[in-house]
């Protein structure tokens, strides 16, 4: 059998498990001020846990079609780093239920080391001395399947942008900022940066920027930052922007309200129009274009 295991960084149930989910996170009990805000920007967007819902309808997209494309049998698995299930726990299910190679698909079509690469490392020493076979679904960020996902997303905003913003709109492309460690920063923002040239060009944006979010303001970090690069831009002419996150296939509330509702307001302070890009989420094109990845890596394994 085999086991598609899909990850993602942490999927709240409710808003009751947000503080456990954040002390997992920092290791120790969320001090009240903090835990107040990180409760109330997970309330913000009125709706449930979008890690949690896409996520798993994902893995149930993936287990529809992954058995007739790969002819075997196939079990997809969901598993988190700071929520259950746990990817100890997931990949003890996965081994009981006779898995005989496990593939790794995480959320994140940029590889981070710390992200979708501790993920691949974690899930290799859990199959340490097993007889277990892991393919690492890597590189797949700039796949045509997943460049067409998010070209399709970012033509549509930016053409909701009216005719005369679009005379000199800019799409910025986001991730997640890291402290600045050149050697451990490298595959993240080539890979980002790659994904962005790409899609720009698929889409036909002429132009357009690999900017960085939730920096906090931290000097030392990955930059520009997207709100900065929004004033820039704007000064030197820009009638418009589209936002457009790259980290993940799904949003997390962060992502959301930052490159959303946040950037939003800077666009109002300087006097022009804005839009957000979807993300892909669980939309049939995703499911289909995953479903591709994971059949490519697998025949190429056993080929």
């Amino acid at each position: 059998m085999i086991a598609v295991i899909h990850f993602a960084y942490g999927a709240p149930a409710s808003i009751d498990d947000v503080p456990a989910y954040f002390s997992h996170i920092i290791g120790r009990d969320v001090p009240p001020p903090m835990l107040e805000k990180i409760v109330a920007q997970f309330q913000q967007p009125a709706q449930a846990d979008f890690i949690a819902s896409a996520t798993q309808r994902i893995a149930n997209g993936l287990q529809h079609v992954l058995p007739t494309m790969l002819q075997q049998d196939v079990r997809v698995y969901n598993a988190y780093k700071h929520t259950a299930p746990f990817l100890q726990d997931v990949v003890t299910a996965a081994i009981a239920d006779g898995a005989t190679t496990i593939v790794t698909l995480p959320i994140n079509p940029v590889f981070s080391p710390s992200g979708a690469g501790a993920f691949h490392a974690e899930v290799a020493q859990l199959l340490a001395g097993t007889n277990i076979q892991q393919i690492e679904v890597k590189n797949w960020n700039t796949h045509p399947a997943i460049v067409d996902i998010y070209a399709d997303r970012v033509s549509r905003a930016y053409n909701w942008l009216s005719a005369q913003s679009r005379k000199d709109a800019h799409v910025l492309f986001t991730v997640h900022s890291q402290p600045i460690k050149p050697e451990g920063n490298a595959p993240y923002t080539t890979e980002f940066e790659a994904l962005a040239q790409a899609i720009a060009e698929q889409a036909g944006i002429k132009h357009y920027a690999a900017v960085y979010r939730s920096s906090g303001g931290k000097a030392n970090w990955l930059a520009p930052d997207v709100k900065e690069a929004m004033r820039t831009q704007a000064a030197a002419g820009a009638t418009g922007f589209v936002t457009c996150e790259l980290l993940s296939l799904a949003a997390d509330v962060e992502s959301f309200i930052e490159i959303g509702a946040d950037c939003e307001a800077v666009a109002r302070e300087l006097g022009v129009d804005f839009v957000r890009a979807e993300f892909p989420a669980d939309s049939f094109d995703t499911i289909m274009a995953l479903a591709q990845i994971v059949t490519e890596h697998v025949q190429a394994v056993n080929a």
